[in-house]
């Protein structure tokens, strides 16, 4: 009786631990997001989440599953919200244009507040999991450790809370693989359903999330590996049962995975409601993908036996791109195979790679009775980290989340074993512990633009970072703090995300300047001077230029290695004084001739890329437009030069300095 009284006293206790470490968590996401504007994907999602609830229409940004957009709007269906009607138009077109207006149409501040905070319940969740894996595996002391180093994780806060579905694969990912190991350890028809649901789980979340199947098939084979029993030195026999018994788990759980996966979309294969259909159909979108990848997406979808909503983002997600990366301050022209590395080096604490260096030291994890949880914390974050690798999709930290929590797992045990043997070893993690969490408080509430101190701390992650990475569009309320302090009334603004937000509704009152989103979308952008009176504010990622494309292309180049007066939130760059903008303003006249060239003004448009000439006679871009208003009056002769003209200047540009 004494000896159940003590063990339950134990429990209660870590469990009270764990709901202070958890609360703590929650009140960091809560916190640090509440300082930050919209990212630039949550008004999509949380539009199509909320259609999703309201209208079963799962066409509004079916480039990711639902499981994430569905629980961030729960809190907003009893809301009184202004909702605004779908045109029958192009799905990404309608989910960005439709989110903007759903959410800056009610109060926005509300909204993304209760929906973020329904969405960091995966970033608690996968907390929990992280204890109860760890604990599991190695039990309490370095499951306590695992559990700090994840909730001061400057990645983890980054990200936790925001309604994107990056957090929401990462607890997927390591929940499904944290049940098939329970399963494995001690086999079970309910951890069998619970490895399923877990999996299925994992696949609602982000498409990503199919990489969970080579996952557990390796791990499944690592259960074959021959065994010597020490007593006879014989390997154990029974290797055909038990490669039938791999099978036959691999099998029950990729079926209730599916089950679980159609349950998100209501167990319908259509993508909309009856009479409403996605734009354009899946015959014709399938065909971005190579010929054989879209038959067999054809093939499924003919037997339906994957929702519709969802194949649009596997066609999507797995379609051939070339996506610019900007990295060390430098564009290139598409994804490089050193991103990831580069990007966890940098983004990581130093704490936590030092912690992550004891890992090969640790002779523990050479032993036979940890083999299983050694593949089981290795295996499933090298898979991921190879298909990031060799994916080009170079757009921050986010696409690697799912790698930190089997790592953080490993890394506290390594660090808590070495500790327990060497005092030495026990100063060291103790150190490195408390740098960890003082490098993350030291983060707040800029947690986005985290970078260590190794590459001069967050406050310089805009010299060699962009994106997600860097600025995700979160700064407006900052720069509307920045601009009431100092009570500006004139100024000028280049925001990264001002086609999905609206920089107004806080208040500011900068002129817009061209941004990338909207020139890409050929928004109509009024004419601006080539010089002005500062203060111009430039989002980090508009210098840097990623989604302008070339640096030739890029009207912001010269801001790239010009000081700023001041870094509002890390993410946006201040600039006083009488500030050069030619580039910018002859973009502006570009845009103009291009839009009268296609009216078919052409003296009109020839008249504005004369302007773009004059303003920024070294600008490519200008050149080029007016060779294409030249080539349609059929002035070849005057078209060619320009053409050579624009040909030379990008050359200049892009020649390596």
């Amino acid at each position: 009786m004494a000896n159940i009284k003590s063990e339950g006293w134990r429990r209660s206790r870590w469990a009270g631990r764990v709901l202070c470490l958890l609360a703590l968590l929650a009140g960091e996401l809560a916190l640090s997001t509440r300082q930050q504007s919209q990212t630039f994907d949550e008004a999509c999602h949380i539009f199509a989440g909320y259609r999703s609830w309201k209208n079963f229409d799962f066409g509004i940004n079916p480039e990711h599953p639902p499981l994430v957009k569905l629980v961030a709007a729960i809190p907003l269906l009893s809301m009184p919200l202004k909702v605004p009607a779908v045109p029958q138009d192009y799905f990404k077109f309608v989910e960005y244009t439709g989110g903007r207006e759903f959410l800056y149409a009610n109060d926005v501040d509300s909204l993304l507040f209760r929906a973020r905070m329904a969405a960091g319940i995966f970033t608690i969740f996968l907390a929990l999991t992280v204890f109860l894996v760890a604990r599991s595996m190695w039990g309490d002391g370095p499951a306590y450790l695992a559990l700090v180093l994840l909730i001061f994780d400057p990645n983890i806060l980054a990200h936790g809370a925001l309604v994107t579905t990056d957090m929401g694969v990462t607890f997927g990912l390591f929940l499904a693989a944290g049940c098939f190991y329970f399963y494995r350890k001690m086999p079970s028809g309910f951890r069998l359903l619970c490895a399923g649901l877990a999996t299925g789980v994992c696949l609602g979340t982000k498409h990503s999330g199919i990489l969970i199947f080579p996952m557990l098939l390796l791990l499944a084979i690592t259960e074959l590996l021959p065994i010597r029993d020490p007593s006879t030195k014989r390997i154990t026999p029974d290797l055909g049962k038990k490669a039938l018994g791999q099978i036959f788990s691999l099998a029950a759980v990729t079926a209730i995975s599916l089950v679980v996966l159609w349950s998100f979309y209501g167990f319908r294969y259509s993508a909309r409601a009856p009479g409403l259909a996605v734009n354009p159909p899946l015959s014709e979108f399938a065909g971005r993908m190579g010929p054989v990848s879209s038959a067999i997406v054809l093939q499924i979808a003919r037997w339906h036996l994957l929702p519709e909503s969802y194949l649009y983002g596997v066609v999507d997600v797995y379609s051939p791109a070339v996506i610019p990366t900007f990295l060390f301050g430098k564009v290139y022209p598409a994804g490089q195979w050193f991103y990831f590395p580069a990007i966890f080096l940098i983004k990581s604490t130093v704490a936590f790679l030092l912690l992550c260096c004891l890992v090969p030291l640790t002779r523990a994890l050479r032993e036979a009775k940890f083999r299983r949880e050694v593949f089981f914390l290795v295996i499933p974050p090298a898979v991921y980290f190879c298909a990031a690798l060799f994916s080009g999709i170079n757009y921050g930290v986010r696409h690697l989340l799912p790698v930190y929590p089997f790592l953080i797992v490993l890394a506290a045990f390594c660090a808590w074993n070495l500790a327990q043997r060497h005092r030495a070893a026990a100063i060291f993690v103790t150190i490195a512990l408390i740098f960890h969490i003082a490098s993350s408080v030291r983060a707040f509430p800029n947690y986005i633009s985290y970078a260590n101190e190794l590459w001069g701390g967050p406050q310089n992650a805009h010299r060699i970072l962009a994106d997600s990475n860097v600025d995700w569009g979160q700064g407006l309320k900052a720069m509307k703090r920045y601009i009431d302090d100092r009570q500006i009334k004139n100024c000028w603004f280049a925001y990264f995300g001002s086609v999905v937000a609206d920089a107004a509704y806080y208040g500011i009152p900068c002129k817009a300047l061209p941004a990338s989103f909207a020139n890409a979308v050929q928004l109509q952008m009024p004419a601006i001077p080539q010089s002005v009176d500062g203060p111009v504010f430039l989002s980090a990622s508009e210098i840097a230029g990623t989604y302008w494309g070339a640096d030739w292309e890029n009207p912001y180049l010269s801001f790239r290695n010009a000081p700023p007066s001041a870094v509002i939130a890390n993410s946006i760059l201040v600039f006083d004084g009488k500030v050069d903008l030619s580039s910018a303003a002859a973009l502006t006249h570009e845009q103009s001739s291009a839009w009268l060239l296609q009216a078919k003004q052409f003296e009109q448009a020839l008249a504005e890329a004369d302007s773009a000439v004059a303003i920024a006679p070294n600008t490519p871009g200008a050149h080029a437009t007016r060779g294409n208003v030249l080539a349609a009056m059929n002035r070849k002769t005057e078209a060619l030069a320009e053409f050579d003209q624009a040909q030379k200047l990008g050359d200049a540009i892009m020649a390596p300095r």
